[in-house]
């Protein structure tokens, strides 16, 4: 058998509270209150009673004793009443109304008025020089109206309270769903924020009271963690620029070394030196948001210049590059930043497809742009770590092993991804800059 649970969500948990407590007060409601009616009704009945018992009193002692002269003259309080005089062995010396002898046997001949009931009977036995009065009134009679009354009342508040009982709940279930529209409207602003959404924050001023707190500590946190980000970027782009310099001395000192094969090295070491830190600009200019508004970047055109760029290292490299444009779209983007994803793309290739002979540099269809070579195949254990930062695998020269990490930093940057396949006919790999989540111009 499942045990039952609670709700979890606050709506849920508020909802079964109210509806709790309406079925409560529309239990507990008409119970007290014909309670409280009953208790009314038998204090009235009782006043009513002893009322009428001092009278027939006060009337005994006026005609001396007869007691039958005495209840013929008395006037009656109330319907369904009966009056008895009893002597001290219950003998009854006079009468008026309905007989009531369980009543008569059942009264109490003390000192002083003493109640008494038998089912729907009340009755009140008050001592009178050594007699006692015995009232006594039926609830069931048609006289009797207090029941009646307490009856009929109880159905009417009973018809009364249904509908507060039935739209309670609705109407706190309303308000309820209110509040927590608002919370779950808090609930998407915080799942929307991301590095490239730090300015963003909750609202404050719409929220409930309790919720305030908690919003204001986490627009705390982003600020920090705002300010943290900024200050990361910043820190990339002055060391990325304080280092062009020495950069450029060591590159004009190397222009002086006479021997070649020690130029060419160095040149090199340099050379990938100012390319790592292009791509640290690059990256720090990635913390940018993306500008909708500024002209869109046509990926045919960003291809072709990549290819013209980097064809002098591929074909001293030993191999062959071509371009295709397929349906090529533009898309909104830093250019820089899916320039630099390109020419890794194109560099991971040169160096690690292995026994390849040619390169392929694709833009399209779509919002694509991609790289292919027809080396050999690649297991698919590489595959996998070929995504992780500072791994080079087999490469034929050196790399910093960046490449395909900045490719996947710049494709999520713009909403995309990097995907790596196997070539055509299962040869190669071929690595795709996914853009199709970016939005078209």
């Amino acid at each position: 058998m499942r045990r039952w649970r609670r709700p979890r969500s606050l709506f849920g948990q508020l909802a079964l509270l109210h509806v709790a407590i309406a079925l409560a007060a529309a239990l507990t409601l008409p119970v007290a209150v014909a309670a409280l009616l009953h208790r009314v009704a038998r204090h009235y009945q009782h006043e009513v009673l002893d009322q009428q018992a001092q009278r027939v009193a006060a009337r005994l002692h006026g005609e001396r004793g007869d007691a039958a002269r005495t209840l013929a003259g008395v006037d009656l309080l109330a319907g369904g009443l009966s009056l008895t005089i009893v002597d001290a062995q219950r003998h009854v010396l006079a009468a008026r109304g309905p007989a009531r002898p369980a009543i008569v046997a059942a009264a109490p001949l003390a000192r002083r008025a003493r109640m008494v009931r038998r089912g729907r009977v009340a009755a009140i036995s008050a001592p009178a020089g050594g007699r006692w009065i015995i009232v006594s009134q039926d609830g069931a009679a048609p006289e009797v109206v207090t029941d009646d009354i307490i009856t009929t009342f109880l159905k009417r508040f009973v018809l009364m309270l249904l509908p507060f009982v039935m739209l309670g709940p609705l109407v706190a279930a309303w308000l309820t769903r209110r509040m927590t529209r608002r919370m779950r409207t808090a609930s998407e602003i915080a799942a929307a924020i991301g590095p490239r959404t730090l300015d963003r924050r909750l609202p404050r001023d719409t929220l409930p009271a309790e919720i305030e707190p908690l919003a204001a500590a986490t627009n705390a946190a982003l600020d920090r963690l705002e300010q943290a980000f900024a200050a990361q970027a910043a820190f990339a782009a002055d060391v990325a620029h304080e280092l062009r310099t020495p950069l450029a001395t060591i590159r004009l000192r190397a222009d002086a070394i006479a021997d070649p094969a020690t130029r060419t090295a160095l040149r090199g070491e340099v050379d990938r030196a100012a390319r790592v830190i292009a791509q640290l600009l690059s990256l720090a200019d990635l913390e940018r948001p993306i500008d909708t508004e500024a002209a869109p970047v046509d990926l045919a055109a960003l291809a072709e210049q990549v290819v013209a760029d980097r064809a002098p290292a591929v074909l001293a490299a030993g191999l062959a590059i071509e371009l295709m444009v397929e349906d090529a779209r533009h898309v909104p983007g830093h250019g820089a930043a899916l320039a630099l994803a390109l020419e890794n793309l194109v560099d991971n290739a040169m160096r690690h497809g292995r026994d390849a002979t040619r390169l392929t540099v694709q833009a399209g269809p779509g919002a694509r742009l991609g790289v292919a070579d027809d080396g050999a195949a690649i297991p698919p254990e590489r595959l996998g770590r070929m995504r992780e930062r500072f791994w080079k695998g087999e490469a034929r020269s050196g790399g910093s092993g960046l490449g395909l990490s900045i490719v996947a930093r710049v494709a999520a940057a713009h909403g995309g991804a990097l995907a790596l396949e196997a070539g055509d006919g299962g040869r190669g790999l071929r690595a795709w800059l996914i853009l199709e989540d970016a939005r078209h111009a």
